[in-house]
């Protein structure tokens, strides 16, 4: 890529917050190409921010010149209470969520993929080694606090498989053999990656990777404190059909004239603007022309004066996202492959928008 060290940290500062800028500047004068792993835990229910903002942050990386090499942990999700320890079953997860990748236009064929629990069989010493230390370095009332709150345990109840998450997840981060020099995590998991470094400054590593955190959506819903965890109007999912999306659309959580914390202004900046470049509202009747707004500041300043009604970006957000799903629902429509690995990680007890319906049914019963 024939660009200069500083169009590519725009378009890495793009993706979210880097832990130590200076570093990348430093990092990017000295290697046109750089190292980035992407850390993800396979899903069960992969939502659109594992789906398609996933896919935005990668093909950007890909944009600035970098080596992509995405680790799926499919180790570390043995701790899940309903998956199990069964590593046939975590791997048919992550294909799956590979699949939606590819559907939602991941450029992949440039991208190489890596499982953890193979790193695990050919380098176990040298990721054991370094998780051992860690936990011998930090007391276990430290490393509980990284693991206060395990869906769906409830804040009281701490599973020991949780204490091995924290010393794990470092020693993978910053385990030599995998010559990092760029990790890609989300901002929810900035605790470990300061944990990371703190223990980087402890043992004075010298070579230590750049940390790049990732945004992350908000709750759709209103008081998300106070809402059912198994609510799935929580979020959007890769799999949410048009229904389902007409469903959440009238939950979503738009107050007017009000910008700030508004989840669905969230969406459509993380998503929209990113995907299309820019955003149309069809305005009511009576309420002024249609407006295609052409940035993220153009559509804020039109909302908090009142020029645009929260109904209408709601509807133009909801045709919006089914613009950007339609092709992966199609892609697994066709794909006899891919609809085998949704049948082969379905769990008995998830909660869909259908199930969700009928249960709000009873409640106004």
């Amino acid at each position: 890529m024939n660009t200069s060290s500083d169009e590519r940290f725009t378009v890495l500062r793009s993706i979210g917050e880097f832990i130590y800028e200076h570093e990348l500047s430093v990092l990017l004068e000295k290697k046109l190409d750089p190292i980035c792993y992407v850390w993800f835990e396979p899903s069960l229910t992969m939502d659109i921010e594992q789906g398609i903002m996933k896919t935005i942050y990668i093909n950007k990386m890909l944009e600035a010149g970098c080596t992509v090499k995405i680790l799926m942990a499919d180790w570390l999700l043995q701790r899940h209470p309903r998956i199990g320890t069964d590593l046939n079953k975590i791997r048919a997860i992550g294909q799956y969520n590979i699949e939606m990748w590819k559907a939602a236009g991941m450029h992949l064929e440039r991208v190489e993929l890596i499982w953890l629990s193979d790193e695990l069989d050919h380098h176990a010493v040298d990721y054991w080694t370094l998780a051992m230390d860690v936990s011998r370095k930090y007391t276990m009332e430290r490393i509980a606090s990284y693991c206060e709150y395990v869906k769906p345990y409830g804040p009281k109840i701490l599973p020991a498989a949780e204490i091995f998450y924290p010393c794990m997840l470092v020693a993978v981060v910053l385990c030599q053999k995998l010559k990092v020099d760029i990790w890609l995590f989300s901002k929810d998991q900035r605790d470990f990656i300061m944990l990371a470094r703190d223990y980087c400054e402890d043992i004075n590593m010298g070579r230590k990777p750049t940390f790049l955190l990732h945004n992350i959506l908000p709750c759709l819903l209103e008081d998300p404190e106070f809402q059912n965890e198994m609510d799935p109007g929580q979020t959007i999912f890769m799999q949410d059909e048009e229904d389902d999306l007409d469903f959440k659309m009238w939950r979503m959580f738009c107050p007017p004239k009000v910008a700030v914390c508004n989840p669905c202004l969230e969406y459509i900046k993380s998503l929209v603007f990113p995907w299309f470049g820019k955003f149309e509202v069809v305005q009511k009747e009576g309420n002024g022309s249609n407006k295609t707004f052409a940035s993220m500041d153009e559509l804020v300043v039109d909302y908090e004066s009142g020029h645009v009604d929260p109904i209408d970006v709601k509807l133009a957000f909801v045709k919006a996202i089914n613009s950007i799903l339609e092709p992966v629902a199609e892609y697994f429509r066709r794909n006899t492959n891919a609809q085998a690995l949704i049948a082969a990680c379905k769990i008995p007890d998830q909660v869909t928008v259908d199930v969700w319906k009928i249960i709000m049914q009873n409640k106004e019963i």
